[in-house]
């Protein structure tokens, strides 16, 4: 059993209504009562956290990790580690990558590429095909291949029968729309 205490903490926890300075113990990576400790033989590490905050993992909901395709610019270990150092334990990641996110296969490299990253990383895939807003992207095969959301993220759908049949097939397969809206008129 390894344990951890987080000493003297500013706990935050919207979850759990809590906002105060307070000790945490970790027992085997896992939030746990002090009483889970009582005769362990094994040393406890302990973390002095004075003025400093402890809260649960954040979520950065809009990253440009850039591969595949601009790996020269950044890439998902390196995205992942970035998210890491700054307490994000989840991303979501754009689909504007050469090729663009808009088909499973690439969704798919993308969840092999992250599968050893340090934080979670969730793909998103595009609402149309190379982000051109001309032609949907297969929404119900992009939602089968696991992505958490669809949008052309940098390019906003100028077609409005195309943004609506979007929303619709998003909403048949319970996938969120993200759109950056903009009139380019």
């Amino acid at each position: 059993m390894s344990a951890i205490i987080i000493r003297n903490g500013r706990v935050i926890d919207p979850a759990n209504k809590r906002d105060e300075v307070a000790d945490l113990l970790i027992v085997d990576g896992r939030i746990a009562e002090k009483s889970e400790i009582r005769g362990q033989k094994s040393e406890i590490e302990e973390i002095d956290a004075r003025n400093l905050i402890v809260c649960p993992g954040l979520i950065d909901m809009h990253v440009h990790l850039r591969e595949p395709g601009f790996g020269h610019k950044e890439t998902i270990e390196s995205g992942a580690r970035a998210a890491a150092a700054g307490g994000f334990t989840t991303i979501v990641c754009m689909p504007n990558t050469s090729p663009a996110a808009d088909n499973p296969s690439t969704i798919a490299w993308i969840k092999n590429r992250a599968a050893g990253a340090c934080v979670n990383v969730l793909p998103t895939g595009a609402i149309s095909k190379d982000l051109a807003g001309e032609e949907l992207a297969p929404i119900g095969s992009l939602a089968q291949a696991g992505v958490v959301a669809i949008t052309d993220d940098g390019h906003c759908v100028q077609n409005h029968e195309l943004m609506r049949r979007a929303v619709e097939y998003a909403r048949m397969v319970r996938v969120p729309v993200l759109d950056e809206c903009q009139d380019y008129n």
